[in-house]
């Protein structure tokens, strides 16, 4: 079939017509595409009420919060010690004594001398005054040495009562200990045969019987030492109550000589009596001063805990004087005779600069966590030094932080690691900190609105890795720009995004990368 050159014509029209509208329309829907992928997408966040938390990390290592450092405090052989490392011991428990026949013909002597010498007082007064005033003065210096005498002997008796109770508690104590362990032997043999599953059999009958035993010792032994302990504390009381009577006495002795020494002086020869008054007070001075010996010849625990070191042994001679019961942590703690420790309880001395000692405060909580545990122990800032450690320039300041509670698996010396809460507000409101971009000294965020965002200037408070604190700018519910959805959301970490110190005094997020990215661009 043969078409006209003017209909070929028209065809070739109509086929470059809709050519070129196949092409427009290309077009048109290329630059749709392109239009729609130009409009930008974005990753947001509402800013809302929350809590941001700063932190401090400091490092240490462990140290018993209570540790005693005794020292015997008078001269002498060592004849006993009644404790081992590791025994756990009681207040006023018996650590050593040393020989005391010594110090006892000492204090002996003491009172012979003091006696003597109230003895010539009397004869002198009684010999240059008249017979009336001088057989009072007599009269009071019989009693007083008598009273003197009596005080001794009653201090002498309480000594020795309360050595015996504590001598009682001791071996009560350990009655206790090796019951306990007793009973944890029963009990590991009962489970061993396996009698949780099967107790009639009679292998399982003779463990129960065995365990039910040791148990019923272990409670007799624990009544025993509760008696022990009652004992002790009642015969303290009645003791000091004696002691103060007798003292009284001797006190009141004192003042009937003093009245019929001043009664007789009329008569007396002046310098004589100051002379025999002197010896009087010299020779008191000399009994008191022994007595004390003879009571320190006793070393007693001052505190229930574990005796961690003994640095002394039966037969060495320690010297006078030894010294009282150190504080804890004492730096003489490596001469030390004993060393007793509160069991469980510890705390941990680190240093901060001098750029965040002022952010650290007594009373902070914080969190310490020993080196192979995982678990946090609650823990609270108890002292920050005032003066500093100076090395190449640099000032440091001690800061302890004492764990709550008791935790006896943890030791003396383990390494660990310490978070200090030093700054926390509550029901603030906040923005992701990768939101916040901070130049120099000013902060805005992208705030989000009908698609479009525009920038903010706000002011920031306290911020965490996690949130920033808004002082003013926006209101809660604002929609706040962290990234586009193209871009990576930026971590607290990257960048600078990590805390830093503002001029106010608490730390702000400096924007982490959060800005507008237009894809496809």
């Amino acid at each position: 079939m043969r078409f006209s050159p003017l209909l070929k014509r028209r065809k070739y029209r109509a086929a470059s017509v809709a050519a070129v509208l196949l092409l427009a329309a290309a077009v048109v829907g290329l630059m749709f595409v392109r239009g729609s992928a130009a409009a930008p997408q974005y990753r947001t966040a509402s800013a809302t009420l929350g809590t941001v938390r700063q932190t401090l990390s400091l490092t240490g290592n462990l140290t018993p919060v209570a540790q005693s450092n005794l020292n015997f405090q008078v001269g002498g052989t060592v004849t006993a010690i009644d404790v081992t490392v590791g025994q756990s011991v009681t207040a006023g428990q018996v650590l050593a004594t040393l020989d005391p026949v010594t110090l006892q013909a000492t204090l002996t002597q003491a009172q012979a001398n003091l006696i003597a010498a109230q003895a010539k007082q009397a004869a002198d007064q009684s010999t240059s005054s008249s017979s009336n005033a001088g057989q009072q003065l007599a009269t009071a210096q019989t009693s007083l040495a008598n009273d003197i005498t009596a005080y001794n002997d009653t201090v002498a008796v309480y000594n020795q009562t309360i050595k015996a109770d504590q001598h009682a508690i001791a071996s009560d104590q350990a009655s206790v200990n090796a019951d306990a362990q007793a009973v944890s032997v029963a009990r590991q043999r009962y489970n061993a045969d396996g009698c949780s599953s099967s107790p009639s059999t009679a292998t399982c009958q003779s463990d129960q019987q065995n365990l039910s035993a040791a148990q019923q010792q272990q409670s007799k032994d624990q009544q025993s030492l509760a008696a022990a302990d009652a004992a002790l504390a009642t015969d303290q009381v009645r003791g000091q109550q004696s002691n103060d009577q007798a003292a009284a006495r001797v006190a009141a002795d004192r003042t009937a000589v003093s009245n019929a020494a001043s009664s007789s002086s009329a008569s007396s020869s002046s310098a004589s009596a100051a002379q025999d008054a002197a010896g009087v007070i010299q020779a008191q001075q000399a009994v008191t001063t022994a007595q004390t010996a003879v009571t320190n010849a006793t070393l007693t625990a001052p505190n229930s805990g574990q005796v961690a070191q003994v640095n002394t042994a039966v037969g060495n001679t320690v010297s006078s004087p030894g010294g009282a019961a150190a504080s804890s942590n004492s730096s003489s703690s490596a001469a030390a005779q004993f060393i007793i420790l509160s069991p469980g309880s510890f705390q941990v001395t680190s240093t901060v600069s001098d750029s965040v000692v002022s952010e650290v405060a007594i009373g902070q909580n914080a969190v310490v966590t020993a080196a192979g545990t995982t678990n946090g122990l609650a823990a609270t800032v108890t002292s920050v030094g005032e003066i500093a450690t100076v090395t190449s320039g640099v000032a440091t300041f001690p800061v302890t932080v004492e764990i709550t509670g008791s935790h006896p698996a943890l030791r003396d010396g383990m390494s660990a690691t310490v978070t200090v809460v030093i700054n926390q507000v509550v029901g603030v409101l906040t923005v992701p900190t990768s939101a916040v971009h901070t130049n120099g000294t000013a902060s805005t965020v992208e705030v989000l609105k009908n698609g479009v965002p525009s920038t903010v200037v706000v002011t920031v408070g306290a911020a965490d890795p996690s949130r920033t604190q808004i002082n003013s700018g926006l209101s809660e519910g604002d929609t706040v720009v962290i990234a586009t959805v193209t871009s990576t959301v930026p971590s607290a970490a990257s960048g600078s995004g990590a805390p830093r110190r503002t001029g106010a005094g608490g730390f702000a997020g400096a924007g982490g990368g959060g800005g507008l990215a237009v894809p496809g661009g």
